[in-house]
């Protein structure tokens, strides 16, 4: 199974006392979906290429997801299987 790194636009709150935690991304097509929890945070590799970024445990709809932050490029990233 192989898998393709795509880039979203993701919203996220910035915390007084530090952190960051992501509340939507919005899809390719302009659709947008909320963050209903963030379950973990920790370096994590990826499927894909990416040097070790941020992986966030995410619940989206009800289905947990992995949501990717690369501190290098400062952007978002999610996998996506390629068929």
């Amino acid at each position: 199974m192989r898998y393709e790194k795509i880039y979203v636009e993701t919203l996220a709150k910035f915390a007084a006392g530090g952190g960051m935690r992501p509340v939507c991304i919005v899809w390719e097509d302009g659709a947008r979906f909320d963050i209903d929890k963030v379950r973990f945070i920790e370096r994590a590799p990826s499927r894909v290429g990416s040097v070790m970024p941020v992986r966030y445990t995410c619940m989206i709809g009800g289905r947990e997801r992995y949501l990717y932050f690369e501190r290098d490029g400062e952007r978002w990233f999610v996998e996506r299987e390629v068929q």
